[in-house]
């Protein structure tokens, strides 16, 4: 049975959760550690009071100011405006039984219908007294529930050096939290191991689908603008990145929106 959720923007470094106009960036720089996110929803103009669908382009990237290797990411905390939602009634949903280890063509052939989001990743390969061997591949974001709750599982693939696949859960959670209404977990170690660390990512998030002759969307959003105003101007989502032996860094999204009359 499906569940309604406050929509999640990733903002990752891979992130995590922007409109047609140009996409919003932030960069956030601490300690010699330099985050960046970026965010865009389409279409521009939604209703002031009803949810429209959305598709969501989210891109994050973690790099060093003199270039060294950063600091394993331990946990992404990611919150997202309560103006937004997840919607899954009637859309399969997958599991990490399922997804791991597969490729991204076995991953779509076992949970294709179930996808809700795909786009690329970099990330460095780390191998004892080695160089960081950097890696691309392609990250697919999937429906799902993981010990009975929903979750979204992202799933990446790389061929080079050796094929290699990795799930990381992101748990979901309703919050009350000021104007954010969805937090989204991921601990990065568990999910990775020794692995290496991903360090960008570019992610498209959409999904239209049918239930009882009717379109449903998976994302979906109002823009908040108050009465009288036809634009509003508001915070899409903050993700907070832990570290090992770090502070936590957060950084947050804002955007603009029109209202749809």
């Amino acid at each position: 049975m499906g569940r309604t959720w406050s929509l999640r923007a990733i903002v990752i470094a891979v992130a995590t959760v922007v409109f047609v106009t140009a996409a919003a960036a932030a960069t956030v720089q601490v300690d010699g550690l330099r985050l960046s996110a970026t965010g865009q929803i389409t279409p521009y103009k939604l209703p002031r009071h009803q949810k429209a669908p959305i598709a969501v382009f989210i891109a994050g990237h973690i790099d060093t100011v003199d270039g060294s290797v950063p600091p394993q990411l331990q946990k992404m905390v990611i919150k997202v405006n309560r103006h937004g939602t997840l919607s899954t009634r009637g859309l399969p949903t997958c599991t990490m039984e399922r997804l791991h280890p597969t490729s991204s063509d076995q991953a779509l052939a076992k949970c294709g219908d179930a996808l809700v989001g795909s786009g690329r990743f970099w990330a460095s390969v780390v191998f004892p007294e080695q160089k960081p061997y950097p890696t691309r591949g392609r990250l697919l974001v999937f429906n799902g529930e993981q010990n009975g709750k929903p979750a979204l599982f992202a799933h990446i693939y790389t061929t080079t050096p050796f094929n290699t696949s990795f799930v990381i859960p992101f748990a979901i959670k309703r919050i009350h939290d000021g104007q954010f209404g969805t937090q989204l977990t991921a601990s990065f170690p568990k999910a990775l191991g020794e692995w290496g660390f991903v360090d960008r990512i570019k992610l498209t998030l959409r999904r239209k689908y049918q239930l009882g002759g009717r379109q449903q969307s998976y994302f979906n959003a109002s823009c908040p603008a108050p009465s009288g105003a036809s634009v509003a101007s508001f915070e899409l989502a903050t993700a907070g990145f832990y570290f090992d032996g770090r502070k936590p860094i957060t950084i947050g999204v804002t955007k603009n929106c029109g209202v749809k009359e």
